[in-house]
């Protein structure tokens, strides 16, 4: 057993691990090459160099942007360049990318022209948390009343009937979505951090309670990605046997962080379950690493890349098993923490370009050297970064104010 200040040393190595990683690497990397300067907004396809590839602009990507540099201003450090690199990307969001009715769309090429249609309401729910993080960050009332007004528009929608975007072609079932409910908790805890407002309270515990209710299944462990409206299970189709760790283990944090907030036990103590279950499900134990998809019977899924290693549900499972571990002390949730850092830092990070490889061979090999895309840019990794620096500063700093008495 560990005494307490041999943990505290490990404690503070990790969060050093944490703080280079996010602004000696990452932070840098973005600023230097993601700012277009000259036709606005923010390039999102980058190779592993950062050399743009195309001159697409992805709205998706865009507002992930905005807010985490918003986010970083708010919550960590006042920057200057922060709040400029925020408001380039916020200021071209709003010039181009919203259609007539209030929908956003997908990708624009490099003057801001449509280059296609609106794909779903994600690329909404992100535009949302950069309009409320940059409000915020300005203290413009005006693009708060428009935050709060995309939030009306978007929330809605959210939780209602839908074929899953993710096959690409209608199905004739009515699904009710994890995804949804996930998006839910994302932007309305980003609201309510900022406005503490019951409303916002009210949509993250309807988005909990969701979880809980129809998706997660305790008594097989496993938490499936699609399910009928009433929580029923769908096992006759590979979609409704969908198992997505990544996902799951992104959502088992949230609802942690809100139980932690509110003392709710049962909330916390279901989160471990599902990042657990999670990772005995997700994880490779021929070749390591969380695999990014799988069907709860292992039959095949729709999705061919259901083997690669993705950088993001790695990033979600560090910050998911290090509060995990921090709040209970569990030795199980420790030792898949350690493995899972040891994974994530031996194979993402590029050590010659920077920036991280975002999608690897089931090996561990990078099967795709580029930096962004449509789907990967400045969000996932650094949000995880940002929360495990300040995870352990406050641990850190909670059990030297505890040493004194």
């Amino acid at each position: 057993m560990e005494n307490k200040k041999d943990i505290t040393e490990d404690l503070d190595g990790l969060k050093e691990v944490y703080r280079s990683a996010l602004f000696d690497d990452l932070v840098p990397w973005w600023e230097t090459h993601s700012v277009d300067q000259i036709k606005g907004g923010f390039l999102t396809r980058l190779a592993k160099d950062g050399t743009p590839y195309s001159e697409d602009k992805d709205m998706w990507m865009t507002g992930r942007q905005v807010w985490m540099f918003s986010h970083l201003y708010n919550r960590f450090e006042k920057r200057e360049q922060w709040k400029e690199i925020a408001g380039h990307g916020l200021d071209f969001m709003l010039e181009h990318a919203f259609c007539d009715n209030g929908k956003v769309h997908f990708r624009l090429d490099g003057h801001g022209r449509p280059v296609s249609s609106v794909l779903s309401l994600y690329t909404e729910v992100f535009c949302a948390i950069a309009l409320a993080e940059y409000a915020a960050l300005a203290k413009d009332d005006q693009l708060k009343d428009r935050a709060f007004r995309m939030y009306d528009f978007l929330l809605g929608r959210l939780g209602q009937p839908s074929d899953t975007p993710m096959l690409g072609y209608p199905l004739n079932r009515k699904f009710h979505l994890h995804s949804h409910d996930m998006c839910r908790i994302t932007v309305a805890k980003v609201f309510k951090d900022i406005w503490p407002l019951k409303r916002f309270e009210d949509d993250i515990t309807l988005s909990i309670e969701s979880i809980l209710k129809r998706h997660w299944k305790p008594d097989q462990g496993y938490l499936l990605e699609n399910v009928g409206m009433d929580g029923s299970s769908m096992l006759d189709i590979p979609e409704g046997r969908l198992f997505h760790p990544g996902h799951a283990i992104e959502s088992a944090w949230m609802i942690m962080e809100i139980g932690i907030e509110r003392k709710e036990e049962y909330w916390i103590n279901e989160a471990v379950a599902i990042i657990l279950a999670s990772m005995e499900h997700g994880w490779d134990k021929d070749f390591g690493g969380i695999r990014y998809l799988t069907n709860i019977d292992w039959t095949p899924t729709h999705e061919l890349e259901a083997d690669l290693k993705l950088w993001w549900p790695h990033g979600e499972a560090l910050y998911a098993l290090l509060l995990g571990w921090l709040q209970t002390g569990r030795d199980d949730l420790k030792v898949w923490y350690q493995k899972v850092h040891h994974y994530t830092f031996t194979h993402f990070p590029d050590r010659e370009h920077g920036e991280w490889y975002g999608y690897l061979n089931r090996d561990g090999s990078p099967v795709w050297s580029m930096k962004a895309n449509g789907w990967k840019g400045f969000f996932h990794i650094p949000r995880i970064l940002l929360r495990c620096h300040q995870l352990l500063e406050l641990t850190i700093k909670s059990d030297a104010e505890n040493d004194r008495f």
